[in-house]
């Protein structure tokens, strides 16, 4: 028999987090994340969700985890879940089907974790309800091997710089320099030689040559915005103002726009955790990105904000406590993280 909560105290709510990063316990935002969890009377546990297997048995269904070292499968509960879902979407929208199939809260439903990992699936669900976004397109198989037809839909002057990046990728990782369309044209073609996903993007340019690039990362907890900066790329020729790129950051208050803009982003895809990112277009304010995993150690840093307090409040409150219980092993498992 496997103990459902292991060696988790049973009169705390236990508390997952979702994380595959390779020492889970020391990553940042995790060991945050940890740190307020325990401090509001909860247990804190990492589940790998590339390190786990779903299954719909005889006795119902259920989330195993394997450790490092074996490959025996230890029944997982938890009272609530913290999606920290990274490039490995499909692995983590399995868990947390099965997780949220058993009643069990989490700060993003697997439907919300699918769509906010996709770019362009974001901008199709955002732009649904009426929420501006960067005009963009993507190619959704083999075609077009040649695509400069499908670059003029984006912008007709072939000089005006274009962007090309991956579907999916964070920290500004996948996302190629801004050139004029016949650059842009070889990027794309290289992407498509790879087999990788790619969208043909607009170039939101500084207002001015000699400023730096930069955009505004707005926090949402629970329909409330709980932090703001604004993030400044390292020098005049990075486009990307990513903290993880080199960017800094500085405390913001956003205006009223960008804040109605960030609110209706997160409502529109179901997140009671986003991060949403905002740049200035010559449309005015448009939405860039929308984070469903945010990282969140550069704005406490740059800010008061105490962003990791908040999703632990958020989670802790909506925790549903559950017996323990107990479940046999060998039992058949449908699906299989790889």
């Amino acid at each position: 028999m496997i103990p459902l909560r292991g060696d988790m105290d049973c009169s705390r709510p236990t508390i997952g987090i979702l994380s595959a990063h390779t020492e889970r316990e020391k990553k940042l935002e995790n060991k945050r994340l940890i740190e307020e969890i325990t401090e509001l009377g909860g247990d804190a546990r990492i589940v790998n969700y590339r390190r786990c297997a779903v299954g719909v048995l005889e006795t119902g269904r259920a989330l195993f985890q394997y450790d490092d070292d074996k490959d025996v499968p230890v029944l997982v509960e938890v009272d609530a879940v913290i999606p920290r879902v990274g490039k490995f979407v499909e692995s983590g929208v399995w868990v947390l089907q099965l997780l949220t199939s058993q009643g069990v809260y989490s700060t993003a439903s697997p439907d919300a974790v699918a769509t906010a990992k996709s770019k362009m699936s974001t901008h199709i669900a955002l732009d649904a309800h009426g929420v501006p976004t960067l005009y963009g397109i993507m190619p959704t198989g083999i075609r077009p091997k040649d695509p400069t037809e499908t670059f003029k839909l984006l912008e007709s002057d072939p000089k005006r710089k274009l962007i090309v990046k991956t579907d999916r990728g964070s920290h500004g990782e996948g996302v190629l320099p801004p050139t004029p369309r016949r650059g842009a044209i070889a990027n794309a073609q290289a992407y498509r030689a790879n087999n990788i996903r790619y969208i043909m993007q607009e170039f939101a340019e500084a207002p001015h040559p000699e400023e730096l690039a930069s955009d505004v990362r707005i926090i949402v907890v629970e329909n409330r915005i709980i932090g703001a900066m604004k993030r400044s790329a390292k020098d005049i020729g990075e486009f990307r103002s990513n903290i993880a790129q080199g960017g800094e950051g500085e405390p913001y208050e956003p205006t009223p726009r960008e804040a109605e803009l960030a609110l209706r982003a997160c409502a529109v895809l179901n997140l009671d955790v986003g991060g949403v990112d905002i740049i200035s277009s010559s449309r005015g304010s448009v939405v860039n990105e929308v984070n469903v995993s945010p990282e969140f150690g550069g704005i406490e840093a740059f800010t008061e904000a105490d962003v990791a307090r908040h999703i632990a409040e958020l989670a802790m409150t909506h925790a549903v406590r559950r017996q323990p219980a107990e479940i046999t092993t060998a039992q058949p498992v449908l699906m299989t993280s790889t």
